[in-house]
């Protein structure tokens, strides 16, 4: 009877996974890149595991890795949608215990500005690490995993952070304005994300008490320590991070990263140019003058002009790279080794360009769906998919332009190069494209960048 069903399971996995590659990419589900993302460390999904949350009924995530007959996408697919739960779980019992901390901090800030100190007295130092390290550590969890944070998560942090820094951002901070209580979508974000954990039943009906977190010291204790020992880095430097978050390394853009033309494309990045060179000096005023710590997401215009530039240009290298592989096929160029060699390398790159975007693009989930199942010598599909790229480009294109229909991506393709030489050619260009983006953006990830924007939808 098991083996019936596992059976029964792994015909469904299939079809599922073959209908969603029939679908057009408007209908695609982020619920299938399941199949396409890494399973998560042991460790980590183990100590994930471990943290005792206020829900009762708290999900188990490893009940999934012991059931007999399961392949491993069927686990994999089981872990991610445990580990989404188990997330959920942890976020909304940090948000109720966010809340109480909004109070002592607020508190804690009069008393420094009012009696103009710049130091802490030992107990409020010691406390005010461990909510800055706790804030952290959500923060890192939900990231390790490309799991949705949420503007009002980012706002919290990041005033945890500048109130642990009041040395160094003291001029940002004004006597008689409370960060908290200015910045209504963290007042809002909070309210609103713990009525739904308590609609979802991740909380109980009492949570939104102010003497919740008060009331129940034993299980306030269990979920910090619960959460303070999964294997994360909390060490990071948060000085660089608000530098990515507010577009620092992309201000003097001296390697051209968002503008130059990109090989066998005919592109004008001149308007996406202009855009953003108008937009760093009001970002980099709202930086440098702190204004981040009362209203972090008052203007987002050059951050989500920038993701859309990048997106763009990641478009625009697919397009070439599958244009490419359709003429190679129409021409009959490839040996079937070769073939699904190419096909695969094709594969591995859509793959990386997800991993770099954090899985935010539904898009891109079913241009690797395609890739994975279709036939390798499927012109047909490989010509369908080549437009709609290319479609995609021209789309976002345009919306960097104020237009729409209009064919901005001109492709030239050179027959007479070799057929090998010229897709590895394409696909190299691609990656070292996404290796410079990624070194501008170190210690951090472009990630972190998305993310805060709250682009990313991973939300069990």
């Amino acid at each position: 009877m098991i083996a019936k069903l596992c059976a029964i399971l792994l015909c469904c996995f299939a079809l599922i996974l073959n209908t969603k590659t029939m679908e057009t990419t408007s209908n695609s589900q982020i619920t299938q890149a399941r199949f396409f993302i890494p399973t998560s460390d042991k460790s980590y999904l183990n100590a994930v595991d471990n943290v005792k949350t206020f829900n009762k009924q708290s999900t188990a995530i490893n009940s999934s890795l012991s059931m007999p007959g399961y392949d491993k996408y069927q686990k994999q697919v089981r872990i991610r949608y445990g580990l989404e739960k188990k997330a959920r779980d942890i976020k909304c019992s940090f948000c109720v215990i966010a809340k109480s901390n909004v109070g002592y901090m607020s508190s804690l800030l009069e008393n420094i500005i009012s009696e103009n100190r710049f130091a802490y007295d030992a107990d409020s130092l010691h406390k005010l690490k461990k909510i800055t390290q706790d804030t952290t550590m959500i923060v890192e969890l939900l990231l390790a995993e490309n799991l949705e944070t949420g503007k009002w998560l980012w706002s919290h942090f990041l005033k945890t952070i500048a109130i642990d820094n009041y040395g160094g951002c003291k001029n940002g901070f004004k006597s008689g304005e409370d960060p908290f209580e200015g910045d209504r979508l963290l007042q809002t974000g909070v309210s609103d994300f713990i009525d739904t954990c308590k609609r979802e039943k991740n909380l109980p009906e009492t949570a939104m008490a102010p003497d919740f977190v008060s009331n129940n010291p034993k299980g306030h204790d269990r979920f910090l320590n619960g959460l303070r020992a999964i294997p994360l880095t909390t060490n990071r430097n948060h000085n660089q991070m608000l530098a990515l978050l507010y577009l620092t390394p992309f201000w003097n853009d001296q390697s051209e990263l968002l503008s130059r033309q990109i090989a066998h494309t005919n592109v004008d990045w001149n308007v996406a140019k202009q855009k953003h060179l108008t937009e760093v000096p009001a970002t980099r005023t709202f930086f440098e003058n702190n204004r981040w710590i009362y209203t972090p997401y008052e203007r987002m215009d050059h951050q989500l002009l920038l993701v859309r530039i990048i997106d763009a240009r990641l478009y625009c290298h697919l397009a070439v790279v599958l244009r490419v592989y359709e003429k190679q096929l129409t021409a009959g160029r490839f040996e079937p080794r070769t073939l699904r060699q190419t096909k695969d390398a094709i594969a591995d790159v859509v793959q990386d360009v997800l991993q770099l975007t954090a899985f935010k693009d539904h898009f891109l989930v079913s241009v690797i769906s395609d890739l994975k199942t279709k036939s390798d010598a499927n012109i047909e599909e490989i010509k369908k998919m080549s437009t709609e790229v290319k479609a995609k480009a021209n789309e976002v294109l345009n919306k960097l332009h104020g237009s729409s229909g209009v064919d901005r991506l001109g492709l030239n393709v050179n027959q007479l190069q070799s057929s090998n030489e010229l897709t590895a050619l394409v696909i190299k260009n691609f990656k070292d494209y996404m290796n410079e983006l990624k070194r501008i953006c170190l210690p951090f990830e472009y990630r972190w960048l998305l993310h805060f924007l709250d682009l990313v939808k991973w939300s069990s």
